[in-house]
């Protein structure tokens, strides 16, 4: 008999750790909100990236991406979320975004359960990821899918390690005037934007702090010469411009170094306006731009 007491002793914690694994998932599925409602697209990727598409039961208008969140029920846009279709739905959580504060007063009355986050930096995003994965029992899917982009923003970094930051500049709207470029709406010092810039090696050339969505007129544009000069655009479904008369638009600009040596880009992805998981794609596509010189194709070691 005592020639077993290992094999005993080894089953029986085998036996004590499997039951503490299990009690553990059950406790995390309980703790799982069954009936999740997104009221952004950022939210909804995440949702999604966190394998937590059964537990979606309805999302915004706008929420495109994945493909499979256009099949799900739709409750309003950003600022007019629809409250009966969302007291219908039964939710044991909804998830909303700071700005929505119209919005979170409503479901506060209504004693909905309701998570808030924000998204206007990269550090916001991140942190929107790791208190969904919180709220939704997925804590352990943030983290692993906080590593996958904290690789890949580790990898651009060791690529452009003692290069020069040229100025430049991202355009996220602008008006027309006599079909012309008129007010241009650039990235500040206080959003995702700028900190893609950063990673990406280039310099903000716009650099006052008071403005959380600057605008230019084309003498300031002028005054302020970038370099380089990208032009975010959403999904081509999402927008009616014709790309092609926006660059022309951008080339018939005078004394501007990113249009005379011809390095205005135009971006047009789903991803580039939504601050969520894919946020990491534009960064890649912003150190391309930036710095065509890399050897992009080529993993740092």
């Amino acid at each position: 008999m005592r020639r077993f007491w290992p094999l005993l002793l080894f089953v029986i914690i085998f036996v004590i750790a499997w039951l503490a694994n299990h009690q553990e998932i059950k406790q995390q599925s309980a703790n799982t909100p069954q009936r999740i409602i997104s009221l952004a697209p950022s939210i909804t990727e995440t949702l999604f990236a966190l394998d937590l598409a059964d537990n979606i039961v309805a999302v915004t208008d706008y929420c495109d991406y994945p493909p499979a969140a256009l099949s799900l029920p739709k409750v309003g846009g950003f600022v007019d979320a629809n409250l009966e279709a969302i007291i219908a739905l039964r939710p044991g959580l909804v998830i909303v975004l700071a700005q929505q504060q119209t919005t979170i007063a409503q479901l506060k009355q209504l004693n909905i359960a309701t998570l808030v986050v924000r998204n206007t930096t990269l550090a916001e995003i991140k942190q929107a990821m790791i208190q969904i994965g919180q709220a939704t029992g997925k804590t352990e899917q943030a983290l692993s899918l906080l590593a996958e982009m904290d690789n890949v923003i580790t990898n651009i970094e060791k690529k452009l390690q003692g290069l020069d930051r040229p100025n430049m500049l991202v355009s996220i709207g602008h008006s027309l005037n006599n079909n012309q470029l008129n007010t241009i709406y650039i990235a500040g010092q206080h959003d995702f934007y700028n900190d893609l810039i950063v990673l990406a090696g280039g310099h903000n050339v716009y650099q006052d702090q008071n403005l959380k969505v600057p605008s230019l007129s084309l003498e300031g544009v002028i005054q302020l010469n970038p370099q380089i000069i990208i032009d975010i655009f959403p999904d081509a479904d999402d927008h009616d411009d014709d790309l092609e008369n926006i660059m022309q638009k951008w080339q018939a600009l005078p004394y501007i170094d990113a249009v005379d040596n011809k390095r205005v880009y135009i971006v047009e992805a789903s991803y580039a306006t939504i601050p969520g998981p894919r946020i990491v794609l534009l960064l890649n596509q912003f150190a391309r731009f930036i710095h065509p010189e890399v050897n992009w194709d080529e993993l740092p070691s």
